[in-house]
C-alpha cells in the first residue's frame, strides 16, 4: 500500500470524496484478489480504471480550484503566468484540465506523461457502453485490461506524488486524511 500526504488539497470535501473513492478501489482490489475466476478478475478492470482516472481528474480540478480561489494564500510553486491563465477561465472538463496543466507543465513531468493522461481520459470516457462517438477499440475488454489498470495506477500515483511535492499548503496538514493507494508503489 502507498500512502501520500494529502495536505496539498484545497477543497477538503473533494479530498474526503477522493478518499471515499480510494476505499471503493480497495474493495474492488480485494474482490479481484479473492477470485480465481479470470473472467471476474477481468470484469473488475473497468470500474478500477474509471475510478482511478476520475480521481486524477479531481486532483487536477482541485489544483485549478486553488489557483482560482486561494488568492490570499496563493499556490506556492505556481508561476504568476500560470495563475493568470487559470484564473482567466473556469475549466471543468478533464481534457481542458490536461491542456492547462500541460501548457505550464504544472506537474513537472515530461510531455509523454501528459499524452498518457490524455489517453487515460479517453479510456475513462469509454465508460459509455454505446461507444458513441467511437473511442478506442469497440470491444470494452480490449480497452479495460490489466495493463490499463497498471497504467491508471501509475499515473494516479505520479500525479499525487508530484502534487504533494510541489503544491503543499502551509499549516493545513490533517484536514484531509492521507491518501492510501491499494497497490504497491510504482514510483518512489
Amino acid at each position: 500500500m502507498v500512502v501520500i500526504d494529502s495536505s496539498f488539497m484545497g477543497n477538503f470535501k473533494l479530498g474526503d470524496n477522493i478518499n471515499h473513492n480510494l476505499a471503493a478501489l480497495a474493495a474492488l482490489y480485494a474482490a479481484r484478489d479473492a477470485t480465481q475466476n479470470g473472467a471476474h478478475r477481468r470484469a473488475l478492470c473497468k470500474p478500477i480504471c474509471v475510478i482511478a482516472i476520475s480521481i486524477i481528474e479531481a486532483l487536477l480540478h482541485d489544483l485549478h480550484f486553488r489557483a482560482r480561489s486561494f488568492t490570499r494564500e496563493g499556490v506556492p510553486g505556481l508561476l504568476q503566468t500560470a495563475l493568470n491563465r487559470i484564473r482567466a477561465k473556469k475549466i471543468d472538463k478533464m481534457e481542458l484540465l490536461i491542456v492547462s496543466v500541460r501548457k505550464d507543465d504544472l506537474l513537472g513531468v515530461d510531455a509523454a506523461f501528459y499524452d498518457e493522461l490524455d489517453f487515460l481520459r479517453q479510456v475513462r470516457n469509454r465508460v459509455h457502453i454505446q461507444n458513441e462517438p467511437p473511442r478506442l477499440q469497440p470491444d470494452e475488454h480490449q480497452v479495460f485490461t490489466p495493463a490499463c489498470v497498471l497504467r491508471a495506477e501509475a499515473a494516479l500515483e505520479r500525479v499525487m506524488r508530484n502534487m504533494a511535492q510541489r503544491y503543499q499548503r502551509p499549516n493545513h496538514q490533517g484536514y484531509v486524511a492521507d491518501f492510501q493507494l491499494p497497490w504497491n508503489a510504482h514510483h518512489q
